[in-house]
């Protein structure tokens, strides 16, 4: 049987004294680079055209959404989906290992002929169709640049003056860490076998 204060916790007979303690929490999740390259960004520069040429066809902020979601739902039905994640472990695999190494080459063809499918999908159609458009070169420059981002992360993070900030998809842990106004305030707790 436990004694003392875990003793009361445990059957239910301890109270906290009068004393309200409040702690403020940030919780953000970052948006790893990379994931904001579905067009979901982009209804901020509405309407949204195929390109610059002053002839190309404009759609509405809903209208370019339902082409997203259509081509997601056409490479899920496709199979398409599955094909980019194993194109994905498999270049990751591709990159940690040696040239020299046994099966190099069938994994350098497999990420080959993966890539060569996946060029098939209606995502990347889509991009291809909208990778001249003004307002989606928009949402890279004034949107996601990590360097827009972090200004405006640090900047509300540290208006907000949280007790505890919690960071999810964070790809930048070091710059973070090294940051004069974050590091004054806070210490960071990440997992110290990985090196940043």
């Amino acid at each position: 049987m436990a004694r003392g204060t875990l003793g009361k916790i445990l059957n239910g007979s301890f109270r906290l004294k009068k004393k309200r303690v409040e702690i403020r929490l940030l919780q953000w999740n970052i948006l790893a680079d990379g994931l904001g390259d579905d067009g979901f960004l982009a209804t901020e520069f509405s309407p949204i055209f195929e390109s610059a040429d002053t002839n190309s066809k404009g759609y509405a902020a809903n209208d370019f959404m339902k082409l997203v979601r259509e081509a997601k739902l056409a490479d899920t039905a496709s199979g398409m989906t599955t094909k980019f994640s194993k194109l994905k472990g498999e270049e990751k695999k591709l990159k940690k290992m040696k040239a020299s190494a046994e099966g190099y080459e069938e994994l350098k063809e497999s990420v080959a002929k993966l890539k060569e499918e996946t060029e098939k999908s209606e995502l990347v159609k889509l991009k291809k169709q909208f990778q001249n458009s003004p307002q989606l070169e928009k949402v890279d420059s004034e949107i996601l640049h990590w360097s827009k981002r972090y200004d405006r992360l640090k900047r509300i993070a540290l208006e907000a003056d949280p007790d505890v900030i919690t960071f999810q998809e964070i790809d930048h842990v070091k710059q973070f860490l090294e940051d004069r106004d974050f590091s004054a305030k806070y210490t960071c707790m990440v997992d110290s076998s990985k090196t940043y």
